[in-house]
Order: C-alpha cells, then sequence, then structure tokens
C-alpha cells in the first residue's frame, strides 16, 4: 500500500471514525503524529500534501477548517497541525462549488476593478495612459538636483 493510502486509512481509522461515533464536530491532526504513529521518518512531504488533498477529505468526510502551527514559509514540517471539521453521514463536499479552505478568498477578488476599466475603456487602456503619463506629475528640479535640461 502507497504511504498516501496509509495515511488515509490511518488517520479515517484512528480519528474521523472515532470522532464520529462520539459526536464530534472537529478533529485536530497533526503530521509529526502521524508519521510517529505510522513509524515512518522523512515521510513529511507525503503526509502533508495528504491532508491537504481533498481527496483525502472527501473520502474522510471531513473539510479542513484551518492548518496552524507550521513554518512561516507555509511548507511541509511535523508541527503543521490540521483542523477539520467532521460532516455529517449525509453531507458531502462539493468541489466545484466550494472554496478552499486556505486561500479561496482571493477567488472573491476575481473582477473586483471591472467597473473602473470599463470607465477608463478597458485594462489596456489604463496601462497604455498610464505608461504614457509616466513621470509627467513630477516636480521641476533645480539643475544642482539632477535635472535635466
Amino acid at each position: 500500500m502507497k504511504p498516501t493510502e496509509q495515511t488515509k486509512v490511518h488517520v479515517i481509522s484512528t480519528y474521523v471514525k472515532p470522532a464520529r461515533l462520539k459526536g464530534e464536530k472537529t478533529i485536530q491532526v497533526r503530521v509529526g503524529n502521524i508519521q510517529k504513529e505510522l513509524g515512518w521518518t522523512n515521510r513529511t512531504p507525503s503526509v502533508f500534501s495528504t491532508l491537504l488533498s481533498k481527496d483525502f477529505q472527501q473520502e474522510a468526510g471531513v473539510e479542513l477548517i484551518e492548518k496552524r502551527g507550521g513554518p512561516p514559509s507555509g511548507g511541509p514540517s511535523t508541527t503543521w497541525q490540521f483542523v477539520f471539521r467532521v460532516l455529517g453521514e449525509d453531507e458531502k463536499i462539493d468541489p466545484a462549488t466550494k472554496a478552499p479552505a486556505c486561500g479561496g478568498g482571493l477567488l472573491a477578488l476575481y473582477g473586483i476593478c471591472a467597473n473602473m476599466y470599463r470607465e477608463v475603456g478597458g485594462a489596456e487602456a489604463f496601462i497604455r495612459s498610464e505608461r504614457e503619463n509616466f513621470g509627467s506629475i513630477a516636480p521641476d528640479l533645480p539643475e544642482s538636483m539632477g535635472a535635466r535640461s
């Protein structure tokens, strides 16, 4: 069995199913704990990417709420803790309509300047105008400060 599959099976059986039976609404899964429980070393990127994947979340019936505790770079680390919402038996994540938990809010910004650009003749016209007028608002400098004659 591949490490990805082993991770899925382990997290579902050790974390998700017991939480669902107890009626818990959320679970917390730490990358380093999964590695230790599976007796692995140097599998951090595999565990990290498995927990982050939509495939895992759909199969496990969970939804990623937040990930915390990792390095500022956001890269794989044993210190990352994933917080998942445990979905009910009848709930499913629809990946086409559900925004991803991490960074999905950026999609809401799509087209935010559409009206502004439309008013000035489109984005390309706006950029062209800005390039043509670049530096036109700079004050006249005396020659001693680098002004050209």
